[in-house]
């Protein structure tokens, strides 16, 4: 069985993995793309010999012009905004929360060197509430995913989810299906008495 994260169970089946919202690298997205033209404008500046600057020869008395490396500039601004591109688009795709039949796993990647894992068992669950709030994301179609816990981290915190009305009914499905296969108490469980399959509450 192919592994998505570290520390995953043999047993456990990976059920969905949900990458950020593309509008969470768009602006780095497009600081690459300006600083491209940028530096295709002074690769072009420096062929056709566009920029120059005067200097003064004291011994002689005279005024020469010198030409810049405009071009070695904009090569180097060409090189920056790739490496921006894919430095962007590298973490971006990292970022990810990967649903099991066990676990809500959250994989933040901070930078290119710093990762980190939060793994949250099904059983802890004891609410999910999505937030949209603001024009962009009603009109792109993204939010932020909330779930709480009975555990000592009161809240687990997922932004820039794409269809997060449909991550939270998808969600909703694993733990009823989780609780159906484990119905037992404890382990910060609450099992309440007018319904004894299901083991927490999720609004």
């Amino acid at each position: 069985m192919t592994h998505i994260f570290p520390g995953q169970d043999d047993s456990e089946i990976v059920q969905r993995v949900i990458y950020k919202h593309v509008f969470s690298v768009l602006p780095f997205v497009a600081v690459a793309i300006f600083l491209f033209f940028v530096g295709l404008f002074l690769v072009y500046a420096g062929a056709a010999d566009i920029f120059r600057l005067p200097t003064t020869d004291f011994k002689s008395y005279g005024t020469s012009i010198e030409k810049l490396p405009i071009a070695s500039i904009g090569i180097g601004i060409i090189g920056l905004s790739i490496f921006i591109l894919l430095t962007s688009l590298y973490i971006w795709r990292q970022n990810k929360m990967v649903l099991t039949s066990e676990n809500v796993v959250d994989i933040d990647q901070r930078g290119i060197f710093n990762r980190q894992i939060a793994t949250l068992r099904l059983s802890r669950v004891q609410d999910i509430s999505v937030s949209v709030a603001g024009p962009m994301q009603t009109i792109f179609g993204y939010g932020t995913i909330s779930i709480q816990t009975a555990g000592e981290k009161e809240l687990f915190v997922f932004d820039y989810v794409p269809e997060p009305y449909a991550v939270k009914a998808f969600m909703v499905d694993i733990f009823e299906k989780f609780v159906e296969n484990i119905p037992q108490e404890g382990d910060g469980l609450k099992v309440r008495e007018s319904d004894p399959d299901r083991d927490a509450k999720i609004v």
